[in-house]
């Protein structure tokens, strides 16, 4: 994912402050109690906040992240991602994506695992159904 944050880097013509924060979970799954994991590299107090992801699935780790990054007192929050999928929660922030699915359909490349595999892809494909 790292990579793929470096190419959308590049196409900006503004200075960037950039911080890492993690939720770790498997695609998939509706539920996520993992640990939410931000050392906080870069103050957000004040400050506009662009949460960038390859993929909302269920949108419950989103909004955990979105209302964990509020406690930091950031001036706003926004998420940007390349996919969302249906029936996801609200997440209540301003949202940008690329492309709405229809569908639940796995998606893999680009970033995107399935089963730590296919992350590598230079491109983004659906995952045939049984696979």
């Amino acid at each position: 994912m790292s990579e793929n944050i470096g190419e959308l880097v590049r196409q900006l013509n503004f200075d960037v402050a950039m911080d890492w924060i993690s939720c770790p979970h498997t695609p998939g799954e509706r539920t996520n109690a993992s640990p939410i994991v931000y050392y906080q590299n870069v103050p957000i107090q004040g400050r506009d906040v662009i949460v960038v992801d390859d993929a909302i699935e269920s949108g419950g780790t989103m909004k955990r992240l979105v209302e964990h990054l509020k406690e930091f007192d950031p001036a706003s929050i926004s998420v940007a991602t390349l996919f969302v999928k249906p029936g996801r929660v609200e997440i209540p922030v301003r949202q940008y994506f690329a492309h709405q699915m229809d569908s639940d359909d796995m998606l893999v490349g680009f970033g995107l695992p399935w089963q730590d595999k296919l992350r590598n892809l230079p491109y983004v494909a659906q995952l045939a159904p049984g696979a």
